[in-house]
């Protein structure tokens, strides 16, 4: 006899719930972070979950936020 299959009901959350899509700076592009600390913890995360290269976080010249990325100093 052949195993049934059960559909797992998984509840999405409410639209008013989902977040807003990060802001980018208008001269790079790239994500805006409002401070070294939030940057750093991202690029920890994304290092260690998605296997990401080196990255490090820099204040960004034109729009006076941090930023992401894996180029050398």
């Amino acid at each position: 006899m052949a195993a049934r299959h059960r559909k797992i009901f998984i509840p999405r959350e409410p639209d008013d719930a989902r977040r807003e899509p990060p802001q980018t700076c208008a001269t790079s592009g790239k994500r805006m972070y409002a401070n070294e600390a939030e940057a750093k913890a991202t690029a920890a995360h994304r290092m260690s979950e998605q296997g990401t290269a080196q990255l490090r976080t820099y204040r960004c010249l034109y729009c006076g936020t941090w930023h992401l990325t894996s180029k050398q100093s």
